[in-house]
């Protein structure tokens, strides 16, 4: 290998590449697979799809190969493969091509005539299948995932020996890697939204990224907020929210845009426990930000069959709430403390700022007018990344080079491994829930609280949210939850949409509530904080995040196009929620326009309440308590 081929190719290592000759072949077979999965779905695009069982079943297999490949199980104290290491890849990549290509020849004459009643070579398939997955999404999402597929599969076998609620009949061991492996499980939806949807919108975020039209977010949120007492955490809050929306992993937009942020806002005068707070609870904005949603948008109309546009709709009222609930909150903050504004250079409008925003324009544009058009996410996706990379061509300043293209394919299975590898094992999870009768018992329960108290089982539901949902990315956590909690909701008398909003709000939310809060580690790795100190005060950041969802159960016009409301209702609704945000944030951060008393927080949290609860006397109620307080106290403050 020559010198450029040999640097080329370190280039596209993981930072434990390996030059070991055995090593580094293992690692280049794991970028090559990884490489091939953004290959496989373009050409399916082009050409035509393959059956489901082939092409979900092509994409998980490289996926596994890629992820055995890349993240060893056993190394040495400098990072470095062990020898055994090499022989457990090859046990593992073997019974991952011998799933794969039995499963596939054998799934025809499998549905005909074997479903139901599988042979000693099936059971074998299904065993070593869900085993190497398993494994693999071990390797991808580490304990907490695994322990929670091998509880299911334990419920599986042994739920018909546990008491009351979790019981269910006895099932042979041939029946649980029936449904383990196969399209009640592995192969079911929650893999199948990945490879239709998600996969596509990794892409597209890679394409962004090396374009270097991602960083013109940052570039962008600086220049709006340089000059304000609260601009550094206002930045952190308008750029992680772009960013997140096309990123769609919190951890992952922590680790993108808090490494300039959290800093900063240090610099300005924050803790560093605020700083990692902001930056985490800004981090999950941009899941919940049209018109992407971090992917949120395509996979609910993916599940629900409801129309792009219409979950986009009702989804801005929510998302622009909780994003001005987040600033409002920084700023009093800001506000507290006597913060000065920070004395930044802000980007200069040069050629190659033009030229970002012109990428992120065009692609942005053509994604948007593709699905108001009506065309599936799936293709619009695909050509928007095209247009990105072609406009990028053209301008100088954004073109890719020759060593980019490489890395371009690579990382664009590369980055999808994770989210991928939990969904295809979240589908065993899935399997349990439905397959036991789990989840129509916890409906049940949920149901009949419901009848008596609305409010208690709404909690209910968003606490099995938040519980399921924790330590895995938010994909994978709506998908688990919708199939326990969502039908419990709606036989609440809820919409279809709303609850399947509700229920992937708290998945979001989950990345940053205790003991397992991603986002939260993230952020206090870079801040250098406590974490759950730096959970504590983002809890207290979201908390408006945390009452939204459950705030439009009892206000539906908060979301537009949900039980026959519309924009003017949205629009009526709209001063009120915005002064419970200003007296909820002024509560809880102690400050408007001076330092407030206990007394006048109490007041505002509890006008605040009041404006959430149903019924228009209420909200003019809290209304008008917060506007007399705030009025008090500018005047008091010596303004006039």
């Amino acid at each position: 290998m020559n010198v450029s081929v040999e640097a080329f190719v370190r280039g596209l290592m993981p930072d434990t590449a390996d030059d070991r000759a055995p090593y580094a072949a293992v690692q280049a077979l794991g970028l090559a697979a990884a490489g091939l999965i953004p290959l496989f779905i373009i050409y399916t695009q082009l050409f035509g799809r393959f059956p489901s069982e082939v092409q979900y079943g092509t994409v998980l297999y490289l996926g596994l190969v890629a992820i055995f490949c890349l993240r060893p199980a056993f190394v040495d104290k400098y990072g470095r493969r062990r020898p055994l290491d090499l022989v457990v890849t090859a046990l593992l990549i073997a019974g991952a091509t011998f799933a794969y290509t039995y499963y596939t020849n054998q799934y025809d004459d499998i549905a005909a005539n074997r479903e139901g009643l599988p042979n000693n070579w099936d059971l074998l398939c299904y065993a070593i299948g869900s085993l190497v997955v398993v494994i693999g999404a071990h390797r991808a999402e580490g304990w907490l995932l695994t322990g929670v597929v091998i509880a299911a599969l334990i419920y599986l076998f042994f739920g018909h020996m546990m008491p009351g609620l979790l019981e269910h009949r006895p099932m042979s061991m041939n029946r649980v890697l029936e449904i383990s492996y196969g399209y009640r499980g592995i192969f079911g939806v929650a893999l199948g939204s990945v490879v239709d949807i998600v996969l596509v919108f990794v892409i597209l975020g890679v394409a962004l990224r090396l374009t270097g039209a991602g960083d013109f977010f940052n570039d962008l949120a600086l220049m709006l907020t340089r000059r304000q007492r609260s601009g550094p955490a206002q930045c952190a809050i308008i750029a992680s929210a772009l960013f997140g929306s096309i990123n769609g992993s919190a951890p992952a937009n922590v680790a993108s845009t808090g490494v300039l942020t959290i800093p900063m806002m240090r610099k300005a005068g924050y803790s560093g426990r605020f700083a990692g707070g902001v930056e985490a609870t800004a981090s999950c904005v941009g899941q919940i930000m049209p018109p992407v949603m971090g992917v949120g948008a395509f996979i609910m109309s993916d599940v629900t069959g409801i129309p792009y546009v219409t979950i986009m709709l009702a989804a801005i009222v929510p998302a622009i709430l909780y994003l001005v609930s987040l600033s409002v909150a920084v700023a009093l903050e800001a506000g507290r403390l006597n913060i000065a504004p920070l004395d930044v250079e802000a980007p200069a409008w040069d050629r190659r700022m033009y030229s970002r925003a012109a990428v992120l324009v065009v692609g942005f544009g053509t994604l948007l007018t593709l699905l108001f058009l009506g065309y599936p996410a799936t293709y619009s996706g695909l050509v928007a990344s095209g247009v990105i990379v072609a406009v990028a061509m053209i301008l100088p300043d954004t073109r890719l080079k020759g060593s980019d293209w490489p890395t371009f394919i690579v990382d664009s299975g590369r980055e999808g491994l994770s989210v991928m590898l939990s969904c295809a094992a979240i589908g065993i999870v899935i399997a349990a829930i439905t397959s036991t009768g789990l989840g129509i018992k916890l409906n049940q329960e949920i149901t009949a609280l419901g009848d008596q108290n609305l409010l208690a089982a709404l909690v209910l539901a968003a606490v099995c949210s938040i519980v399921l949902g924790m330590g895995l990315p938010t994909a994978a956590s709506y998908l688990m939850v919708i199939f326990v909690a969502g039908p419990a909701i709606m036989e609440l008398g809820i919409s279809e949409l709303s609850t399947h909003m509700f229920v992937f709000y708290y998945a979001v939310l989950s990345a940053i509530t205790p003991p397992v809060a991603l986002a939260i580690f993230a952020a206090a790795a870079i801040a250098k904080e406590n974490p759950i100190r730096l959970a504590m005060t983002a809890l207290r950041l979201a908390a408006v995040g945390f009452v939204l969802p459950i705030a439009w159960i009892y206000h539906p016009e908060i979301m537009v196009g949900t039980q026959d409301t519309g924009v003017i209702d949205a629009l009526m609704i709209m001063p009120f929620l915005l002064l419970a945000i200003l007296g909820f944030s002024a509560a809880h951060v102690g400050f408007l326009f001076g330092k407030l008393s206990i007394p006048l927080r109490l007041a505002l949290g509890l006008a605040a309440a009041f404006i959430m609860a149903p019924g228009w006397w209420t909200a003019f109620l809290g209304g008008a308590v917060i506007l007399a307080v705030s009025i008090l106290k500018y005047k008091g403050a010596g303004h006039e």
